[in-house]
């Protein structure tokens, strides 16, 4: 047939939203390609990726545990790919695999559609020191950020992350700051933009990572966070009078990047935001 194939590798893969929101964008520009889920276990990813050319598929996205442990096996990485060693997404051009990582990408767009704010010169504090922060962080060093301090529960975490973002970005200052309520207090009053990176804030009886009240007046807060749509940190936040956003459009425009990628078509943005929303809803 002539139905391009692109899809998700990832282990779970069952809760996934991108088939979804990938193929009602798809049908919304009238394009022959499919999107499917592939629960591929560790062991099998690099049969899995090395099968992309042979079965003719455009491209596939990445998510856990694979983003890292997939480097190794593609033909070339993106320069943000590479600086942050872990991709998202995989396009296949030329009988070549090529490597990107849309999570950054998503992070800074959804700051600048959602908050309107540009992290050039922004003084940043970043609470986790996972996968998400990684992206996150990097990308602020990108843009131009002034200052990024990590806090994690594991400080090893936070030191080693910390040590990557600084030895390729010598210009901004980049620290830790152990996840203790005075420290972190402290170090928050002079913040433009405070990032919950950690699954602190998914349940409802979870106490918010920081106070609101520790924020300095003109900051910004970004949780992550999904599910909910407005964790308690974020609820507090706005009612204090600060911008909020939360994970929903960083994850919308990281696979609206995806989109382009796989497809070389720009994408119906709004159709995909409309899709996620409503499959979020079913899920609360």
């Amino acid at each position: 047939g002539t139905t391009k194939m692109t899809g998700l590798f990832g282990c779970p893969v069952h809760h996934t939203f991108s088939p979804a929101m990938h193929n009602a964008a798809f049908e919304a520009l009238g394009l022959d390609y499919v999107y499917l889920p592939f629960e591929v276990r560790p062991e099998d990813l690099e049969g899995a990726v090395k099968s992309l050319i042979p079965l003719g598929i455009a491209g596939v996205n990445v998510t856990i545990p694979h983003k890292e442990k997939v480097i190794p096996f593609l033909d070339e990485v993106s320069p943000e790919a590479g600086l942050i060693g872990s991709v998202n997404t995989i396009q296949v051009k030329d009988r070549r695999l090529i490597g990107y990582n849309t999570d950054a990408y998503g992070f800074k767009k959804s700051l600048k559609e959602v908050l309107g704010m540009e992290l050039r010169s922004k003084r940043v504090f970043v609470m986790g020191a996972g996968g998400a922060s990684r992206a996150v962080c990097f990308q602020a060093a990108i843009s131009g950020a002034e200052e990024i301090v990590i806090a994690d529960i594991e400080a090893g975490r936070a030191e080693t992350l910390c040590r990557a973002v600084a030895g390729k970005f010598p210009s901004c200052r980049v620290g830790t700051c152990p996840v203790e309520a005075p420290a972190i207090q402290k170090v928050l009053a002079g913040k433009d933009l405070f990032v919950n990176a950690t699954p602190i804030g998914m349940k409802p009886d979870d106490s918010p990572v920081i106070q609101a009240g520790w924020l300095s007046p003109d900051a910004s807060v970004f949780d992550l966070i999904y599910n909910p749509e407005e964790t308690r940190l974020l609820r507090e936040a706005r009612e204090r009078g600060h911008k909020t956003t939360n994970g929903i459009g960083m994850l919308v425009y990281q696979g609206a990047k995806a989109f382009e990628i796989f497809t070389g078509r720009k994408p119906p943005v709004e159709t995909m935001l409309r899709v996620f929303k409503g499959k979020l809803a079913v899920h609360q």
